[in-house]
């Protein structure tokens, strides 16, 4: 029966790496879709341009939420394959930033200080408002087990996002002629389809050990010994500072998020400190 279930497994991973790799050869033997614009006129190449920019400052805040999303994780995650996964996909993420924030220079995506304000305002947000979703994640799930396994389900739902996001930037780009945005849409999606099938494989022994704890009373671990409280306060002072570099216009919006913020991580706080008690 073991075996059984050992060979099933086998095929389905196998499975599962054919069809990414088929995904991966038809999209790179299909011919490029034509250019969308008429290149020599100059507001359209600007029009193009410009569509191109804010696709990617979209890709630029979803990954550096990411990167505050990804830490809160694997703070509460204790050693072990799954936690090395959120590690080395950690830094993967923040070397698409930096890809991201380079090609973006290249475009000449100067904008006013009022509007290079807001953008900044809103990745803060968009880190604070991860950052304030850590400190739930912390609390939900009956059991440290089933906690972690709905953290996977949830970055699987981020990845697929992200895939999504890197297909119309290519697509984008390839229709404006772009054809370096294009090539570099390709290689992160690249990076998030490969990360998104080691993190269904995680799925299988993530619900195991949730299986075991709640069914049969075999726990692995205590998500209180992880240290994902501290890593909530310190990832917190971080964009507290953040928020402080920002210009007057925009700081409400920014500070606004960051007490969010630090109710939900005092609210983690408080009931880990009774939970402890009891």
């Amino acid at each position: 029966m073991v075996m059984a279930t050992q060979t099933s497994r086998t095929r389905t991973q196998s499975t599962r790496r054919r069809t990414s790799g088929s995904a991966a050869n038809r999209r790179a033997e299909a011919p490029s879709a034509p250019v969308q614009i008429n290149t020599e006129d100059i507001a359209q190449l600007e029009a193009g341009r410009m569509l191109v920019v804010s696709q990617l400052d979209e890709a630029l805040g979803a990954e550096l939420a990411g990167v505050t999303t990804m830490r809160a994780h694997a703070a509460m995650t204790p050693e072990g394959p799954y936690r090395k996964l959120l590690e080395r996909h950690l830094s993967e993420t923040r070397a698409q930033a930096d890809r991201l924030r380079t090609r973006l220079d290249e475009l000449g995506a100067t904008r006013s200080p009022v509007a290079v304000g807001y953008a900044a305002a809103s990745t803060v947000v968009g880190q604070a408002l991860a950052l304030t979703k850590g400190p739930i994640d912390v609390l939900r799930g009956r059991a440290g087990e089933e906690k972690l396994l709905k953290n996977a389900k949830d970055e699987i739902t981020t990845e697929a996002q992200e895939i999504a996001t890197y297909d119309a930037i290519e697509a984008t780009a390839r229709a404006v002629g772009d054809i370096k945005t294009a090539e570099l849409a390709v290689a992160i999606r690249g990076q998030e389809e490969a990360q998104l099938a080691k993190l269904r494989e995680a799925l299988v022994p993530l619900a195991n050990a949730t299986v075991r704890s709640l069914a049969a009373g075999d726990k692995s671990y205590d998500v209180s010994t992880t240290g994902a409280a501290q890593a909530a306060l310190g990832l917190r002072d971080e964009v507290a500072e953040e928020v402080e570099e920002l210009g007057d216009e925009v700081k409400g919006q920014a500070r606004k998020a960051q007490r969010t913020t630090q109710r939900t991580t005092r609210r983690t706080t408080q009931r880990a400190a009774a939970k402890a008690r009891a």
